[in-house]
Formats: C-alpha cells, sequence, structure tokens
C-alpha cells in the first residue's frame, strides 16, 4: 500500500478454540476432579474413624484402614496431558492415608494411654480431702505473697517443714528467722519469680506443685556484704510444693528442685546457691557449686567402657561363643 491508495478496512475475527484444546481442558478438570473427590472422601473417612470408641474390636482391617491409592489412574498417551509421575502419587497418598496398624478403637496409641496414662481428673474427683484444688492454689498463692509465710506465720502449721535441695529441713521457727532476714528484693529491685504451672498432685491431693524461672539485676547490696554487680541472674526452671492440713495450713515447702540444669546462669544449681553462684560468690563447698563428675564416678565410666571393648575383643577371637 502506497500513500496514494485508498485506506482498506481490516476485520479480525476471533478464532474459536481448537477442539485439542477445549479437549485438554475437559480431561484436565476431569483428572482434577477425581483427585479431590477421593481426598475429601478419605479426610471423611478418617475424621470419622476417630470417633469409634477403645471397647470396638475386629480381626481384620476395616475397609477404611486399607490403603488405598486416591490418584486414580489417568488414561496413557493422551495428546497434551502428562501423566503423573510415581512420585507424586506417592506424595498425595502420604498426605491423605491413615496411619497403619491401628489398634481398636482407631488410634494407634489407645492401649498405651489407656495402660499407662494417668486420669488426673478422675483421680481429683474421688478424692476426700475437704479443700478443692482451687482453693489450695489460692492458698498456695497467698503464702508466695507473703515472702513465703514469713510476712504472716498463721498461714504455716505449727509442724511445718521447710526442705530444700540441700538445707532442711528446718523447723517453722527457724525458717522464719532465715527468711524474714533475707531482703532479696533489695538486692535485685526488678527481680520477677515467674511463678507458673500451678496444678494439684492427683496422688497426694493435698499437695499443689508450682514452677518458677527466677529473673533479676544485682543492683543493691546482698545479704550485707555482697556489693551490687549488675549481672541479670537467670535460673534455670525450678519446682516447689505446698502440702496442707485439713485446716489449710502449710504443712511443708519444698522449694529449688532443678528441672533442666542447662538453662540459666546459675551453673544448674537452684535457690539461693544458684544466685550467689551467678553473681560471682558461690560459697565454698559442693552443694554450692556446679555439679561435677567425682572421681569415682569418673572412674567407674573409664572401667565401664574398657570392660566394654573387651567384651567385644573376646567375642571376635571366638570366646563366649557357645
Amino acid at each position: 500500500m502506497d500513500g496514494n491508495s485508498p485506506a482498506r478496512h481490516r476485520t479480525t475475527t476471533r478464532a474459536s478454540p481448537s477442539p485439542y484444546k477445549v479437549n485438554k481442558q475437559r480431561i484436565m478438570s476431569a483428572v482434577i476432579s477425581q483427585i479431590a473427590s477421593p481426598v475429601a472422601a478419605r479426610a471423611a473417612v478418617t475424621r470419622q474413624s476417630t470417633r469409634v470408641t477403645s471397647a470396638s474390636s475386629f480381626s481384620s482391617p476395616s475397609p477404611s484402614q486399607r490403603r488405598v491409592d486416591i490418584v486414580p489412574s489417568i488414561p496413557k498417551n493422551v495428546p497434551g496431558v502428562r501423566s503423573p509421575s510415581r512420585r507424586s502419587f506417592r506424595l498425595v497418598n502420604a498426605v491423605a492415608a491413615p496411619v497403619m496398624d491401628a489398634a481398636p478403637g482407631g488410634d494407634p496409641f489407645s492401649a498405651f494411654f489407656a495402660e499407662q496414662m494417668l486420669d488426673e481428673t478422675a483421680m481429683l474427683a474421688a478424692s476426700t480431702f475437704p479443700i478443692s484444688p482451687e482453693e489450695l492454689i489460692a492458698k498456695t498463692k497467698g503464702i508466695l505473697a507473703t515472702n513465703n509465710g514469713a510476712g504472716d506465720p498463721s498461714r504455716l502449721a505449727a509442724d511445718f517443714r521447710f526442705v530444700a535441695p540441700v538445707v532442711g529441713p528446718l523447723s517453722k521457727e527457724k525458717f522464719i528467722a532465715a527468711f524474714s532476714s533475707f531482703k532479696l528484693e533489695e538486692a535485685f529491685p526488678d527481680a520477677v519469680a515467674n511463678f507458673y504451672a500451678f496444678r494439684v498432685d492427683p496422688f497426694e491431693t493435698n499437695r499443689v506443685w508450682f514452677d518458677s524461672r527466677f529473673k533479676g539485676t544485682h543492683t543493691g547490696p546482698f545479704a550485707g556484704s555482697i556489693k551490687p554487680t549488675g549481672i541479670t541472674v537467670e535460673t534455670p526452671p525450678q519446682t516447689s510444693s505446698m502440702r496442707f492440713n485439713e485446716q489449710g495450713e502449710c504443712t511443708q515447702m519444698t522449694v529449688g528442685y532443678v528441672l533442666d540444669k542447662q538453662l540459666g546462669n546459675t551453673g544448674g544449681l537452684g535457690g539461693v546457691f544458684g544466685i550467689l553462684y551467678a553473681i560471682g560468690s558461690g560459697l565454698p563447698f559442693p552443694e554450692a557449686q556446679p555439679w561435677a563428675k567425682s572421681l569415682r564416678y569418673s572412674l567407674f565410666n573409664k572401667l565401664g567402657g574398657f570392660m566394654t571393648k573387651l567384651q567385644g575383643f573376646l567375642k571376635g577371637l571366638g570366646f563366649g561363643k557357645k
């Protein structure tokens, strides 16, 4: 076309989709539908099987427990459609397949749970102790709020005992005298005890257990002579307990039992010994220092390793064979 020729109008028409593309789309829709339906069905079967009670019994796996490949077979040699790989089949089946070898009741662990797991709710409900678990926990928190009862001795029974991993048992009089002069808040003004996990012991329904993770910065004088160090002390998790009589008085308090010696910066120590060690003033006896292997324990381990190697050597020579 040159500049002098009349303009020609172009008309464009949208081409209809080819039968090949239509067939490809229909085939893919059918494949997706076939995959999705069994997955949904399998999920429904799995949910239903979990509601079966442990009293059910059977001699052979039920149809819902037999492994069935949920990905349907796809016609081969279909133009434009790639057959899924074997890995794709395995991945989809791994997601949707139920647990095999299920115990009666549909749960592979139901027998273990029934035999080994304690029914705490039932044991607490059967308790004859006159004070409820909620009241006991409230009493425990009240004692903690009054400097472990030293600020309100009426909360402690006449036969009260204080027991720690190293210190104690201490009588009520000795305990009050020790804790009344122990001003932890002066040495650690920002201290937080972080008490948590209060629970009543199902075996001793008059006893409350609880855990703590003390954290505080040493910015004040401690024990009268230890100057501030600026060290932030973080203890490992520790468990403590209080036992009560029927009058609601605390008869025994246990504190400072470390749950994981790897945590914190107290050398794995709990209670006051751990705090003193963290600020560089650990007391000069083994009980107030981080745990270390004794000579006898080290020799025992070495001897045990030697004997194991010796037994292996003798077996290799043919000794001990029948």
